[in-house]
């Protein structure tokens, strides 16, 4: 074997790898760009996910014989693993442009004896996808998009190649344009107005699917979101496609909106499309009178789907307790499945530091919240992060009520 690739096992597969002892930096730290075949250990998490995620949508609406794309293939993994480890899987292509990751993606496939399962291409991905949705005209079941950065890119061929009732993954490792935190990049890069917030973290999730969204519209096409997670540096979105203009039309009026935030006092409102600008046409803070600042279009409706959320732990603690990330994995569902259905994300401490009272613990206000009627939970994405349907001027009740409750009418 070359010294500069070593065998390794994810999930059920084996592989060749590039050793990571040939590309660290000065610090000891594997550097995977560095790499002439790209592949990150630490994206086992997100693999594992994505075997889960399939496995689930497969289950759930009855699919037989799937054919999945891998349409940034680096060592070819994701669709080794997809063939190994995802029962109703028939084939997969694992694409990538760069002829040295082809070469090591037809020694993975061999060492692995998928040669009849696994069909190596070396294309652009957007060329690839919009050949074998216009050429070739397969009937693809999953498309996995997992690149270096933004899926912008591939986000439009990608929604026009995938079948009707089909699947899309996507990861995005560009947070800082998402969240606002680079405002101005991610205004560029994905058509939106942004301003960092309390709770950017959640806004970039939003901003994704609220991209990836309207990009389906123009293609009369609708998305429902599976699960949506952040993990480390990247987020993770499994979405199911469908197709129809009405559909269409009530996604982006419905599911599609604003959200209005004051920078001030961290007043903010979310409001759809359809009900956007407020009645009252006014831009200023209802609390503070500043001015607020507008954010969006993003996505303003669930971010997964409880039901399927369940179907991924049953699996993961009764078929796919092999997984190397299994205990994480099922930490992560544990929570997703509380706060995918509440609209609203708030800081507690930056609520608190607002209002100039102290911070009261996290699960007091959730309670707080649930006694007057509304859901409310933790989030995955901060642990400052609060999830609920109640708005604003409710949350921020509990909030004086249990740092200052003989203030507190």
């Amino acid at each position: 074997m070359e010294k500069d690739l070593i065998l390794t096992i994810e999930g059920k597969a084996k592989l060749y790898v590039p050793n990571p002892k040939m590309y660290t930096r000065t610090n000891g730290v594997y550097e995977p760009s560095w790499a002439p075949v790209f592949y990150n250990p630490l994206m086992t998490f997100n693999r594992d996910v994505s075997i889960l995620s399939l496995e689930a949508a497969l289950k759930a609406y009855g699919v037989r014989d799937a054919f999945v794309v891998d349409a940034l293939a680096g060592t070819g993994v994701r669709a080794i693993r997809y063939c190994l480890e995802v029962s109703s899987v028939g084939k997969c292509i694992a694409n990538d442009i760069d002829p040295k990751a082809v070469n090591l993606i037809n020694r993975n496939v061999k060492l692995n004896s998928l040669e009849a399962r696994v069909i190596v291409r070396n294309e652009d991905a957007n060329t690839l996808l919009y050949k074998l949705k216009l050429k070739e005209r397969l009937k693809i079941t999953l498309i996995d998009i997992d690149p270096y950065g933004s899926p912008g890119p591939y986000v439009r061929s990608s929604l026009l190649a995938i079948r009707r009732g089909g699947f899309i993954g996507y990861t995005a490792t560009d947070i800082a344009p998402l969240s606002g935190a680079r405002w101005r990049a991610g205004g560029r890069k994905y058509d939106v107005l942004l301003t960092k917030t309390d709770t950017y973290l959640d806004t970039g999730l939003r901003v994704l699917l609220g991209y990836i969204a309207r990009k389906a519209a123009e293609l009369e096409r609708y998305i429902t979101p599976c699960i949506s997670f952040l993990r480390g540096h990247y987020y993770r979105v499994f979405i199911k496609v469908d197709k129809g203009a009405r559909k269409a039309e009530e996604m982006r009026l419905k599911q599609l909106g604003f959200i209005t935030y004051c920078n001030s006092c961290g007043y903010r409102a979310t409001f759809t499309l359809s009900e956007f600008p407020p009645k009252t046409g006014s831009l200023r803070c209802p609390t503070c009178n500043k001015q607020l600042l507008i954010i969006g279009p993003i996505w303003v409706s669930s971010i997964g789907q409880r039901d399927f959320i369940d179907k991924m732990l049953d699996l993961v603690r009764s078929r796919y307790g092999y997984l190397q990330t299994s205990k994480d994995i099922s930490k992560l569902l544990s929570t997703l499945r509380e706060e995918v259905n509440a609209p609203n994300t708030f800081n507690i401490v930056s609520a608190s530091r607002a209002q100039g009272v102290n911070v009261p613990k996290r699960d007091s206000v959730i309670e707080c919240i649930r006694a007057i009627g509304y859901s409310a939970s933790k989030s995955h994405l901060n642990s400052t992060y609060i999830r609920t349907n109640a708005g604003w001027l409710d949350f921020i009740r509990c909030v004086r009520s249990l740092a200052k409750p003989s203030n507190v009418s």
